[in-house]
């Protein structure tokens, strides 16, 4: 009988410890160390935009919608329009993540092809406000600086640089315009960023494949959204 007393008050006096525990603060950093670990999140599904697109002999056949090309091909950079991947960033809890700068690698970089056609650029939609970076492609390392633009009374407005802050309830979005290129190029994007001290990078890949863009192939026919989708004779 006297060991069960014994055995009741000690379960007694880990249970008032774990109370007291709990009340000083115990169980956030219980719960910390079990929840998941500060990180970013980054989303970029795909390279877009109002450029004109490279399709090869058998695509071209295929196509019967607008969407189909607009959806479609090898997106080419011209003067006035340009491939753009879009990126949103978020942080996965609600500590707050410092993104410090991004890096763009090639991971293939080919001639242009002989054979195929051009289908010329269409229509978009409006843009959004985003912070924008000109990616070229033709240097070595790869260029990346904030985008320069000018507004219509003739004002210069630069895109702030690196670096941004984010968390899980102030996303940010960035838009990387790639405006010079002289090959057929695959390419992906990585993000760097620290979150409590530690430093971490994000891979932006199109699920393995890079981002495809080319040049203008100059030799190859081209020809304007209603040609392709209606199958009329070239001009």
């Amino acid at each position: 009988m006297r060991d069960k007393k014994v055995w009741i008050a000690a379960l007694v006096t880990v249970l008032t410890s774990l109370a007291v525990l709990i009340a000083q603060g115990g169980w956030d950093w219980m719960t910390g160390e079990l929840s998941e670990p500060p990180g970013l999140t980054a989303y970029a599904p795909s390279i877009d935009g109002c450029a004109p697109r490279y399709f090869d002999d058998g695509e071209l056949k295929e196509l019967g919608t607008p969407e189909q090309v607009r959806r479609g091909g090898v997106m080419i950079p011209t003067a006035d329009v340009w491939p753009t991947v879009h990126v949103t960033l978020q942080a996965k809890t609600g500590q707050a993540i410092v993104v410090t700068g991004a890096e763009v690698s090639v991971l293939s970089s080919r001639s242009l092809p002989e054979k195929g056609a051009v289908v010329k650029a269409t229509d978009c939609g409006g843009g959004m406000d985003e912070r924008a970076f000109d990616v070229d492609l033709r240097a070595t390392p790869v260029a990346l600086k904030p985008t320069v633009d000018r507004t219509a009374q003739g004002a210069v407005v630069r895109s702030r640089d690196f670096p941004y802050k984010v968390s899980s309830g102030d996303p940010e979005q960035l838009a990387f315009n790639v405006k010079n290129v002289d090959r057929d190029v695959r390419f992906v994007i990585t993000l760097k960023w620290v979150s409590e001290g530690e430093p971490g990078r994000t891979r932006l890949d199109n699920d393995g494949r890079g981002y495809r863009v080319m040049a203008l192939p100059k030799s190859l026919p081209r020809y304007d959204l209603a040609e392709v989708v209606g199958h009329r004779p070239a001009r």
